[in-house]
């Protein structure tokens, strides 16, 4: 339920309580005054009924004593009233006239009292029989009138003296009786009863209020009760959820079921979460789609070629266009920005109009955002443009235009977040793509310049061998070396920068002759390498630099001990992945590793510099101890060779 239903609901609830309120105190009121006005008219009734009574009796005195009555009204300082049968009978009329009023109101509140309805019936038959009593007497009335005639003088004596009068007064005294004693007592009970009943009624209204109130009100509260804790804890829902989003985190959705404006809210904010996480994703998937089309070998204008390419593919745009810097060759000297690559629907692109967005750009360095209304006047076909600087250090070197055609819509503010963002990217591409160079071109020369170093040390040091065997008069010997030593420089002199391991690991036995030459029997050697690792790449020389200086600090000291190297190559699994490692070793003198920083001058510092330039995420560790030889192990992946 909608909440605007629920407080509609709500306030439906307590105009109708209202109602309620208002409806049953007019009811009260009515019922109040009804009862009011009904005892009222009982106890008029009652007073017609005694000036019935009252008159009757003055009618008899007037009619039997005339004199005497009316002596005995002017002691009471009232003047003589001829008492008429027809004042008796006007009397009686409206007697009847007020009876009948009292029991009218009376039978409209519809009694729930049985004892009160019988009395209500008892009290109408009781009231025939006094009317009907009434009539006799009138008939009986009217009979002596017409014996007795006008005379005053002796009327009293003529009417005891007949007897046919005599049965007037039985009817008079038992009409007055009843009328009286028994129907105006009767009377007297039922109002008191009816007055009581009223009252009663009237209770029991205000109990039956008092209890709609507490109902109503009770119904009021917990009902809203009910609403706010609804309302209370989906608004914590939403709460809880937008924390969660401003830190970050769009795994989780808000609850949409219900059909209230909450539920609406949450479909909404899942769209916004999805959205933002898409803008998230976008921007690593555009990353992602550059980073796997960029190589070492992708120069700028490729790679202004794929920024361009996947804006298009990724984003909501239809067109990207990116321009750098360059000079123009019309005007010698000026520099401005030229067209690198373009990519996407180019319909409708003033490129006028566009140079100029582009310069104030570049001016500025803020990005510039046209929405549909700026670009009726340009470019009616599009839906909007926006022009993103792109930066090299803190330097703007260029632009990056993105735009979207009718009929699509324009950008959304997390389009233009993911673009910008983008944009930034793409200007780090291009500060990372500039200093790589920067870095190849120094590493190659740096390398070039540890591999020069190799070449002329090893050759002195193969000379120094040479003198030593002429001076020893060693000419066989000397010979052969020097038929190695051709073989190796033919090798040493080779252009590549890399070899294969093969050629590596023979070039290390060649050198091995040539020193057991000059060691004899003191120097053993081994070289062996696992099939299948012939022919890895690894850098050129860089094996004879660890054999040599294991010979000259390793072996050489050893005075009556053979020495023997090893030089080994072999697969190894290291954490689930296999690699590549060759070890050289020897059974010399060894040292310290605190003195290794002195020992690294042109031997084992060359020999590890060049190699992590090679694999930069290789292994190159030494172990030693004095007295008990040294080991270099090197373990690499050939998949990472740089």
């Amino acid at each position: 339920m909608r909440i605007r239903t629920k407080l509609i609901s709500l306030a439906s609830i307590f105009l109708i309580g209202s109602l309620l309120f208002i409806s049953l105190g007019l009811y009260t009121m009515r019922r109040v005054n009804a009862i009011n006005n009904s005892v009222q008219k009982g106890i008029e009734m009652q007073v017609r009924s005694r000036e019935v009574h009252s008159l009757m009796k003055d009618m008899v005195f007037d009619i039997f004593v005339p004199k005497v009555y009316g002596q005995l009204k002017s002691y009471t300082y009232s003047p003589r009233t001829t008492v008429t049968v027809k004042e008796w009978r006007n009397s009686v009329i409206l007697y009847q006239h007020s009876f009948d009023e009292f029991m009218e109101t009376s039978i409209e509140l519809s009694f729930s009292n049985q004892e009160l309805l019988d009395q209500y019936n008892t009290a109408n038959t009781m009231h025939n029989r006094a009317m009907d009593r009434l009539d006799e007497l009138n008939v009986s009335i009217i009979n002596l009138l017409a014996a007795i005639g006008s005379k005053d003088e002796g009327r009293f004596d003529l009417i005891f003296s007949d007897e046919t009068f005599v049965p007037f007064f039985e009817e008079f005294r038992d009409t007055s009786y009843y009328f009286v004693d028994s129907f105006e007592s009767f009377m007297n009970y039922f109002i008191e009863q009816y007055s009581a009943y009223g009252k009663k009624l009237e209770r029991q209204v205000s109990i039956l209020y008092i209890i709609l109130a507490i109902c109503i009100a009770g119904l009021c509260i917990t009902i809203s009760l009910i609403f706010s804790r609804d309302i209370i804890m989906k608004i914590e829902r939403v709460r809880s959820s937008f924390e969660r989003v401003s830190k970050g985190d769009f795994s989780q959705s808000m609850d949409t079921q219900g059909k209230d404006e909450f539920s609406e809210l949450a479909v909404h904010f899942n769209d916004l979460t999805v959205d933002l996480k898409e803008n998230v994703d976008t921007i690593l998937s555009l990353s992602q789609s550059v980073g796997t089309l960029i190589s070492n070998d992708t120069d700028l204008k490729e790679m202004m070629d794929i920024i361009a390419k996947i804006v298009v593919e990724k984003t909501q745009c239809d067109f990207a266009g990116v321009h750098l810097l360059g000079t123009d060759p019309d005007i010698s000297g000026r520099t401005t920005l030229k067209k690198n690559s373009e990519y996407g629907d180019e319909s409708g692109m003033m490129s006028s109009h566009l140079e100029v967005l582009r310069q104030e750009t570049l001016l500025s360095g803020d990005a510039k955002l046209l929405s549909e209304k700026e670009l009726l006047d340009y470019y009616p076909e599009l839906a909007s443009i926006m022009i993103m600087p792109l930066t090299i250090g803190k330097e703007i070197v260029g632009s990056l235009t993105v735009a979207i055609h009718k009929p699509s819509p324009g950008f959304t503010d997390l389009g233009i977040v993911r673009l910008a963002t983008f944009s930034q990217f793409a200007s780090l591409m291009l500060d990372n793509h500039v200093k790589y160079l920067e870095l190849i071109s120094k590493g190659e020369a740096e390398y070039q310049a540890l591999q020069s170093q190799v070449q002329p040390h090893f050759i002195y040091n193969i000379l120094n061998g040479f003198i030593g065997l002429n001076r020893l008069g060693e000419k066989k010997g000397l010979e052969k070396s020097i038929i190695h030593l051709k073989d190796m420089l033919r090798y040493t002199q080779d252009s590549r920068r890399v070899t294969t391991i093969a050629e590596e690991f023979s070039f290390v036995k060649n050198y091995c002759e040539l020193q057991r030459l000059r060691f004899g029997d003191r120097l053993e050697y081994s070289v062996e390498l696992a099939e299948g690792l012939e022919n890895i790449e690894i850098p050129r020389l860089i094996l004879q630099p660890l054999a040599e200086n294991a010979v000259l600090h390793g072996l050489e000291p050893l005075e009556d001990e053979v020495g023997v190297l090893s030089v080994r190559g072999y697969h190894a699994m290291e954490e689930g992945e296999e690699k590549i490692t060759i070890v050289v070793s020897d059974n010399g003198v060894g040292f310290s590793l605190e003195t290794l920083a002195e020992r690294e001058h042109i031997g084992i510092g060359n020999v590890r510099k060049r190699f992590k330039y090679s694999f930069p995420n290789s292994a190159f560790n030494i172990t030693s101890t004095p007295g008990n030889g040294t080991e270099i192990r090197m373990t690499f992946n050939e998949m990472h060779h740089s």
